[in-house]
This record gives structure tokens, C-alpha cells and sequence, in this order.
């Protein structure tokens, strides 16, 4: 059943791709409803075409923002996932070590068992107490056990029923380890059926205001781009003159992750990938980048956020991570001057854009 849930969402992911058209507006808005913005009546007035232009970028930017939000559940369901799979591969390999220490202590005693009492009538007993950890109580056992031991000089059959516990314990860790996957596996697939469903909303609604408003939108969206590049730059050069304390300066390995990221410009984005040269998501891309310069980081934007150094937006420098959304859905390297290279969303590729500063909710510094 793992499997399959898994084969599902490997399956699954590739369908989102191209499903939404670019858009470069940056997440942060607060969610609407998914039907707020229905027809759009042509009147022929400029300031109602305008207003129906602002009201379509505004909607989907929100379901923009639901959907990184799913995406990124998603990406830590699959990493959840990975995790496990190490779990599960590790304590299969401690089951297999402890049956082969148990098969050999077993195998000495029967050895030693048929020395001791080749013309008694307890061998083919004792062959059957030594082939089996669960026949007879642990009493029985021991005391059968301690009787060949103590008669043939093997030891203290404590280490043997050691070894029989120990593989118990490791049998109960590998099946709730096992339950734990399928768990993990059956939530990222369902988080990729609701971003599968938003999509197809974004795409009906991006379609109908193409049809209906495609000039005028493409033109307010450059207008929107080219404004928020420059306030973005504005406000970046007022952090230049902000005076610190306590912060820990940048990693002499910015330099090398800002040179992996800007390397992959114009890759695909894919939910849950880190594939260089073929597709990322927003942390996928960031944590690559990272250890490409020698810097072992997260792998999802809300653990990154979670578990690196936290510092002041004003104390911002080249090769830190920008956060945003509520949950945190999205993260972005910065390149200075008010510019970060990021891997969007579903339907765009990997470029440099303007930051949204009013819309960041933390910046990191991995060292």
C-alpha cells in the first residue's frame, strides 16, 4: 500500500506542471474565497477595466499563495517520507544482524546440546526450545538453556534472550515505522489532490481573464513588476546605513550558493523536486544551493526557517533566505540590491525578482 500511494504521487506531481500560467507576484495576501471573482462584465469604462484587472491579480495571487501552502505540506509529507525510508532501511538492517547473531548462538548450543547428551533423551527437546523464541515460556527456556550451559561451559544464556528481546523491539519499531509511511504517503497524496484542484481553478480563471482582459492585464503586471523592483531597491539601500549588534556576519560561502542558484535560471518548478538542470521548489532549489557551496541545510522552507540563524531583514546580505508566507510557504536566496533568485511556483521557472518587502516574515543566514 506504500507503494502504491507513493507511485501516486511520483505520478501525480508531473500533471501540475505548466498547468498555471506565469505570474511574478510575490505570495502575502490574505486568502479569499476561490469563487470571489466570477464573470467579468465588459463595459467599455477604463477605470472598470482597471478595476476588474486589479481585482483578477489579486485573486490569483491568493490562490497562488493556497497553492505554494499546499505544496509546501506536500514537501515535507515526501520528505517525512525519505526520512522514514532511511528508518526503515536501517532498522531492517539491525533485524537482519540480530538474526544472524541469534541463528549463530543457537547453532553453538545445539552443537554443544548433542555433544552433552548424544545418548539422553533431552536433545531433540533442547533442538526444539534452541530453534524457536516463542514455543515455550522464557522460564522454560532459560532453564533448559542454563542447564546446557552450565554443563557444556558456553555462558550466561542471558545474552541470548538479550538477543531475543532486542529483535522483538526491533520487529515492533520496523512495523510502526512501516504504518508511519503509509501515513505520510496517503497526506502528500492527498495535499497534491487539493493543489491539483486549485490548479485547475487558477488555469479557468487565468484563461477567462486573458480572453477577456489580456492586454490591459499584461500591461499592469509589467507596471507592477517595474514598481516594485524599484521600491524594493529603494528600501534595500536604507539597510545599508542600519547599524547591528549581535548579528553574525555573512558565510564566506555566499558567494559559492549564489553562483549554484543562479545557475539553474529558467529550470522548472516542480513540487518536492531538487533535480538540478531538470526541475525545484522553492526549498529544493535553496537547500541544492547551499550544499553545493559546502553547507548542509533543511530541506523544506518551514524547516529551513525553523532551524537556521535567524536575523534582522535589515541585516539582510547576498546568499540569505527570504521567508514568506503565513505558514511559511515560500523562500527565496537574496542576491542584494532588493533582487532574490527563486524557484516560484508551479508553471514558472527558477529567475531573479524583485523582493516584497512588506510581505517578508523572516531572513535566515545559513553558515
Amino acid at each position: 500500500m506504500i507503494r502504491d500511494a507513493i507511485w501516486r504521487i511520483r505520478r501525480s506531481a508531473p500533471t501540475l506542471v505548466a498547468i498555471i500560467l506565469t505570474t511574478s507576484v510575490a505570495v502575502g495576501y490574505p486568502v479569499a474565497p476561490v469563487n470571489a471573482i466570477g464573470k467579468f462584465p465588459m463595459t467599455g469604462s477604463s477605470s472598470d477595466e482597471q478595476q476588474r484587472v486589479n481585482q483578477i491579480i489579486a485573486e490569483l495571487d491568493r490562490l497562488g499563495e493556497q497553492i505554494d501552502a499546499l505544496g509546501e505540506d506536500y514537501s515535507l509529507a515526501v520528505n517525512d517520507m525519505e526520512d522514514i525510508a532511511i528508518e526503515i532501511k536501517n532498522t531492517e538492517k539491525r533485524i537482519a544482524e540480530k538474526e544472524a547473531e541469534l541463528s549463530t548462538m543457537q547453532g553453538e548450543l545445539k552443537q554443544l546440546a548433542l555433544k552433552t547428551f548424544t545418548h539422553g533423551g533431552l536433545s531433540s527437546g533442547l533442538s526444539s526450545i534452541l530453534g524457536s523464541t516463542s514455543s515455550l515460556s522464557d522460564i522454560v527456556r532459560k532453564k533448559y538453556l542454563t542447564g546446557v550451559a552450565l554443563n557444556t561451559g558456553v555462558g550466561n544464556t542471558d545474552a541470548l534472550q538479550g538477543v531475543i528481546d532486542d529483535l522483538a523491539k526491533e520487529r515492533a519499531t520496523l512495523e510502526k515505522q512501516k504504518k508511519k509511511a503509509e501515513s505520510a504517503a496517503i497526506y502528500a497524496a492527498s495535499q497534491l489532490d487539493r493543489a491539483e484542484a486549485l490548479a485547475a481553478t487558477y488555469e479557468q480563471k487565468q484563461a477567462q481573464a486573458e480572453r477577456e482582459l489580456g492586454a490591459a492585464l499584461r500591461t499592469e503586471r509589467q507596471r507592477r513588476e517595474s514598481a516594485a523592483l524599484e521600491a524594493a531597491q529603494a528600501e534595500a539601500a536604507k539597510f545599508k546605513g542600519a547599524k547591528l549588534a549581535n548579528v553574525a556576519p555573512a558565510s564566506s560561502k555566499a558567494g559559492a550558493a549564489i553562483r549554484a542558484a543562479l545557475s539553474q535560471l529558467g529550470v522548472r518548478y516542480q513540487f518536492g523536486s531538487k533535480s538540478p538542470g531538470v526541475s525545484f521548489d522553492c526549498s529544493g532549489l535553496t537547500s541544492w544551493a547551499w550544499g553545493v557551496a559546502g553547507v548542509g541545510i533543511p530541506r523544506t522552507s518551514r524547516t529551513q526557517y525553523a532551524g537556521l540563524n535567524r536575523i534582522p531583514t535589515a541585516a539582510i546580505q547576498p546568499g540569505d533566505l527570504i521567508f514568506s508566507g503565513y505558514p511559511i510557504g515560500h523562500v527565496g536566496m537574496y542576491l542584494g540590491n532588493g533582487q532574490m533568485v527563486h524557484a516560484p511556483r508551479t508553471g514558472d521557472v527558477v529567475k531573479v525578482s524583485a523582493v516584497y518587502w512588506s510581505r517578508v516574515v523572516g531572513v535566515v543566514r545559513p553558515r
